[in-house]
């Protein structure tokens, strides 16, 4: 019975563990989206005065 109650706790520390890094990988993937938004923001402003600067011409 103790054994069982033992590995039960394990468990539950390796679960928080893992939480813990999946919390962390998020995080990640989320400033990684937001920075990968803003470079799509800037190239499209880039885009439109580089069109425009040629239809002016």
């Amino acid at each position: 019975m103790y054994l069982g109650v033992f590995d039960m706790g394990e468990r539950l520390e390796q679960m928080r563990k893992l939480l813990k890094e999946k919390r962390r990988l998020k995080e990640l993937l989320e400033q990684d989206i937001q920075q990968i938004e803003r470079d799509i923001d800037k190239l499209e402003k880039q885009l439109e005065r580089a069109e425009r600067s040629l239809s002016l011409r």
